[in-house]
């Protein structure tokens, strides 16, 4: 008896799944579509919570005693009259700290009056000294450089991807499915960031720079088997160009799984322990972008990029009538084999390209006769035959003698 093909997730590893990913491209593109458009109505509609780096404000610190809570201290600055942008607790142990962040004061004569006013509300609620409490003004012009050099450090990495892809691949297509794939990644993320309004700081815009360079590295893993499975395909009607990049996407699945679990795991720790558990409220930024940010990067090479990469080639005709080739011929193949006597073809072997007319051919035997009857057959041409017959064995008698009665 053949041995048992295994578990789904003995296949996985072994890339003998075969899941229709690239045939039901249409599916993931709609969800893709609702999602953006949920992001992109968040992002115009509610926007952004910028941190004091972006808006400019103040910045204050003062040591965690036993009986106060982040609260009150909030509730503290609140009481003075001015907003908190950000309120979180910072360290762990003897050196936790509460880190309060305020709008930019627009009354710039008073400034030193109200921050000092602050100061002394956060003492008494924080029960400590004044002096005990820290602060800084933060300008908004810093956040600006920061957002200035990171959209060139964007523009440059894009231009060099495409380059990168256009030689790797030898088609710029592989480049231009790449880079949708960057920005979706890159607009889904943004949209959480406003959904969640979680506050953008300079560690958001870095964390935005690395999951680009994650998502492309998972892409890239994907579009390398793509190619080794599609070289020599115009020669050949085994299969189309979208049923080996659906074999290319199966037989990296697991290894895109792997990769996307190792990198979530540290980030996860990031994120839900260091942020939430202990408090540390300065990564909880960085931790969500990197976060959210591979997860989508997975997602898109897979059920994005590579279908994109598909509807691409077949825009050439060449690949349009390669995967009609390879459909005429199944058809053919499938008929021949249900015919009593004859035997199917190999459609294994790799027969090489067809002649229009041999495709013409095979497409005119694939289709049903019309109006014929049951049981009768038409005499087949001497050319598609390989005999010729007499005009003497036309009419019953042999050739050279005489006619029987």
């Amino acid at each position: 008896m053949p041995a048992a093909r295994g578990s789904l997730f003995s296949r996985l590893y072994r890339g003998e799944t075969n899941f229709d990913l690239v045939g039901q491209r249409k599916k993931w593109y709609v969800v893709s579509g609702v999602i953006i458009a949920i992001c992109i109505l968040f992002i115009v509609f509610r926007g952004f919570q910028f941190g004091i780096e972006f808006s400019g404000g103040n910045q204050y610190q003062l040591p965690v005693k036993s009986g106060t809570t982040l609260a009150e201290v909030r509730s503290a600055v609140e009481g003075t009259g001015v907003a908190v942008s950000s309120a979180q607790t910072a360290g762990t142990g003897g050196a936790q700290q509460y880190v309060i962040k305020t709008e930019k004061l627009k009354d710039q004569q008073a400034d030193i009056q109200q921050v000092t006013k602050i100061r002394a509300a956060l003492a008494k609620a924080g029960h400590v000294q004044a002096s005990d409490v820290n602060e800084q003004e933060v300008s908004s012009s810093w956040g600006s450089e920061v957002t200035r050099q990171a959209i060139i450090a964007l523009v440059v990495f894009l231009v060099a991807v495409s380059i990168f892809m256009a030689f790797r691949f030898r088609d710029a297509k592989a480049a231009a499915a790449a880079l949708l794939a960057l920005f979706h990644d890159l607009l889904l993320t943004a949209g959480v960031y406003s959904i969640i309004h979680f506050e953008v700081t300079p560690g958001t815009v870095v964390g935005l720079l690395t999951i680009l360079g994650y998502s492309l590295y998972d892409t890239v893993v994907v579009f390398d088997k793509v190619d080794e499975n599609t070289r020599g395909l115009l020669g050949s009607t085994r299969y189309t160009y979208g049923e080996a990049a659906n074999l290319a996407v199966n037989q990296t699945l697991m290894r895109s799984i792997n990769t996307s679990l190792i990198g979530l795991l540290p980030v996860a720790g990031l994120l839900f322990v260091g942020a939430g558990l202990l408090g540390v409220g300065t990564l909880q930024d960085l931790a969500l972008v990197l976060f959210v940010g591979m997860i989508t990067g997975a997602y898109s090479s897979l059920f994005l990029a590579t279908p994109w990469l598909v509807d691409f080639k077949l825009l050439d005709p060449r690949y349009r009538n390669q995967a009609q080739r390879v459909l005429v011929k199944r058809t053919a193949d499938a008929n021949r084999a249900a015919r009593p006597g004859t035997k199917a073809a190999d459609t294994d072997e790799d027969d090489g390209e067809e002649e229009p007319s041999r495709v013409e051919e095979l497409a005119t035997s694939a289709a049903p006769r019309v109006g014929a009857k049951p049981g009768a057959t038409k005499a087949t041409p001497a050319k598609a035959t390989g005999t010729r017959r007499t005009p003497a064995k036309a009419a019953g008698r042999p050739a050279g003698g005489k006619r029987r009665r």
